[in-house]
């Protein structure tokens, strides 16, 4: 970085409520960045005041950070998103901004980086408003840890299409159509050109970063650094969220009116700030590739979904006839004498196909754990054939089929379980045993209620042979906690994804 990128100073709106364990992981990445010259507007937005302060002085950062380097603003009643941002911006007075909520995390060198390139950008491009760096999609979820809530990563999630391109500059006519995409994590724009636009449409309750930056792009041009060093953070529990509860991620929560504000973003076109028909025309091209991209969509849909049937039963005609395994002559090892449950026992004669829904038992003792209730998710049982199958049509962040083991297993007596599976083509899945953290269980707010894995394994599903699958567990094990279920994990983003066991036994062990 050049000695004039060096003397550049960048100001940071970082808005946080209720969630110092997010926010001190936050603070934490910009004391880390390499670029020193730096200021935070940290906007506490309803929340508590104690622990915003308290977040500042914790030792997740290698030290407090200078009083000099931050403002803090106490907003009491809560102003909203886009209100927050926009106080953040004028207690500021630095060459550019940034947006950080609280639950995000840039490189160390996200600064030092985004004004490097800056410098050998601006000089040939005149209307240059900002720059941008690309982002990985982080994976997590909170858990319960002696000394409070802890965040545990699981891993990089895909990110669609729209933030992979290699463009060198933020398009705004792919931008208007969901073609080109970006976070506010990744971007770091002049303030000044930010303050004329007015900062953030205050009048929307989500995607008002979407909103401002159809205009900003209206006026100024945002070049893109081909380098990941910005972090999404989001946590795999997306349900319904009807509370708005601040320890969920606002992405994809249908509790929000996502449609409306969705068109309201697009770019500016009809009414009051239309100006002139030159203006109105960007609005046009946007409904006119809009129109197109839902016509190709549709067909591309049509060929996937016709391609995906050839392909199942290509495979089906492939596993009938390779070698393999038979099912019947397939038996489990279970010494009779101490089986305590076994499905095709428990369903004697019982044929039967129904939809199913997220935690509604199934097949008895069955139930489907996923992170959201979906249409397509059917469930299909046949003890003369000896099968038990589920579909999903996208296993999402997480999907499980589980079984209750309530008053199963006796007293003080471990458990050995045998688990056959049968699939058209390999995948990787999980088994455990699952036990419930009641939480406080008082509707007080405290500790969310939640079942914990343990003992967690991972196997291989071979395709068109059974896959034998033996566990056992302690009585220890089943001793702590409650409500233990045993849990079959299926693959992550898995689309048309088909469960099938052929056989379930459980011996007191």
């Amino acid at each position: 970085m050049n000695a004039q990128a060096q003397k550049q100073s960048v100001g940071v709106v970082l808005r946080t409520r209720d969630r110092p364990v997010f926010l001190a992981r936050a603070l934490a990445s910009v004391q880390a960045q390499t670029h020193r010259n730096w200021h935070i507007a940290l906007v506490n937005d309803g929340g508590a005041p104690g622990p915003v302060d308290a977040a500042l002085n914790t030792d997740t950062c290698e030290a407090p950070i200078p009083e000099a380097k931050v403002t803090v603003l106490h907003m009491a009643p809560g102003v909203g998103r886009a209100a927050a941002f926009n106080a953040g911006l004028a207690a500021l007075d630095t060459d550019f901004v940034t947006c950080l909520d609280d639950d995000d995390t840039w490189a160390p060198e996200f600064m030092a980086a985004l004004l490097g390139f800056w410098a050998q950008t601006a000089p040939a491009m005149p209307a240059l408003g900002g720059v941008a760096a690309q982002v990985s999609a982080v994976t997590e979820e909170l858990v319960d840890e002696p000394g409070g809530p802890g965040i545990r990563v699981i891993g990089e999630e895909a990110l669609p299409n729209a933030f992979k391109r290699q463009d060198f500059l933020l398009r705004p006519l792919a931008y208007g159509t969901y073609r080109q995409d970006i976070y506010p994590v990744q971007w770091m724009l002049r303030r000044a050109d930010v303050a004329d636009l007015g900062g953030f449409p205050e009048t929307f309750d989500v995607m008002e970063d979407r909103a401002f930056m159809n205009r900003f792009l209206a006026r100024r041009d945002v070049a893109v650094l081909d380098r990941k060093l910005a972090r999404h953070h989001r946590r795999v529990d997306r349900r319904a969220d009807k509370g708005r509860s601040v320890l969920l991620n606002t992405l994809d929560n249908p509790s929000y009116d996502w449609r409306r504000f969705a068109d309201l973003a697009r770019p500016p076109g009809r009414g009051t700030d239309a100006g002139t028909d030159a203006d109105a025309l960007p609005r046009l091209l946007c409904d006119l590739l809009s129109e197109v991209n839902y016509e190709t969509s549709a067909l591309w849909h049509k060929v996937n979904g016709e391609a995906a049937d050839l392909r199942n039963r290509l495979s089906a005609i492939e596993t009938a006839l390779a070698p393999g395994t038979p099912v019947a002559d397939a038996p489990t090892d279970a010494d009779p004498e101490r089986v305590i449950y076994d499905l095709w026992a428990d369903q004697a004669g019982q044929q039967h196909g129904h939809a199913i829904t997220p935690g509604a038992p199934f097949a008895g003792r069955f139930m489907l754990s996923h992170a959201a209730d979906r249409p397509g998710m059917l469930a299909y049982l046949s003890a003369p054939q000896q099968r038990l199958e589920v579909q999903l049509p996208d296993t999402g962040a997480f999907a499980a089929v589980e079984f209750d083991l309530a008053g199963l297993v006796p007293a003080e007596r471990g458990l050995r379980w045998h688990l056959d599976l049968i699939a058209p083509s390999a995948f990787l899945f999980e088994t455990a045993l699952s036990v419930w953290n009641g939480g406080d269980g008082d509707g007080s707010g405290g500790a969310e209620p939640r079942h914990r894995f343990e003992d967690t394994w991972v196997h291989s599903a071979a395709p068109g042979r059974i896959t034998r699958i033996e566990r056992r567990f302690r009585a220890a094990q089943l001793q702590q906690g409650s409500g233990h279920r045993l849990s079959v994990i299926l693959p992550r983003q898995a689309r048309n994804f088909h469960f099938c066991c052929t056989g379930f036994v459980l011996e007191a062990d």
